[in-house]
């Protein structure tokens, strides 16, 4: 018998593994921890809603004192956004509007009505009403919708990147 090499392969996932590890370590700031402190209780993920129907959600470790010009992370309000991407983390809500010479020109833009009809609500409360959903421009079906809601600091910025999620169905009816 001869005295041979044996070389050991790791396996791929092993290799994969141990590249992400390396990957994550460089990625200042950011958070792999998923945020247990909101819980969206209603609409149930998946399902189907009529209209109108109510977003609920709890919330805890976080203070809820809507806009008050603090930058506390522990403290603040939410935002939701309804078939769209939240604003990015630090950014005020304003955000959204910042590509919108018309908005920039009139003295309060945006409020609450420009932001609405953005698919985007800051609200105080843990519940919001929709009596409408944006329309995909098919005529009647199956809808899939997705909200997101993210914390605001009373600043109106975003806390950090925590975003929690809901997907859920609407069949639309078909109008004349």
């Amino acid at each position: 018998m001869t005295d041979s090499l044996v070389v050991r392969r790791l396996p791929a996932s092993a290799l994969i593994l141990g590249l992400a590890l390396i990957a994550s370590s460089c990625a200042h700031g950011l958070a792999f921890v998923q945020d247990r402190r909101l819980e969206i209780t209603s609409p149930k993920a998946q399902k189907k809603v009529t209209l109108p129907f109510t977003l609920r959600w709890t919330m805890r470790d976080f203070r809820v004192t809507g806009p008050d010009g603090r930058s506390d992370p522990g403290a603040g309000y939410f935002a939701v956004f309804l078939d769209r991407t939240p604003i990015p983390p630090g950014k005020p809500v304003s955000w959204i509007a910042r590509d919108d010479s018309r908005c920039k020109r009139i003295p309060g833009c945006p409020d609450a009505a420009y932001l609405a009809e953005r698919h985007v609500y800051v609200t105080s409360e843990m519940e919001l009403t929709f009596a409408l959903l944006p329309d995909p421009g098919v005529r009647g079906g199956h809808e899939t919708h997705e909200i997101a809601i993210v914390l605001l600091n009373g600043r109106g910025s975003r806390i950090g990147e925590n975003a929690w999620h809901v997907t859920f169905f609407y069949d639309r009816k078909e109008t004349g």
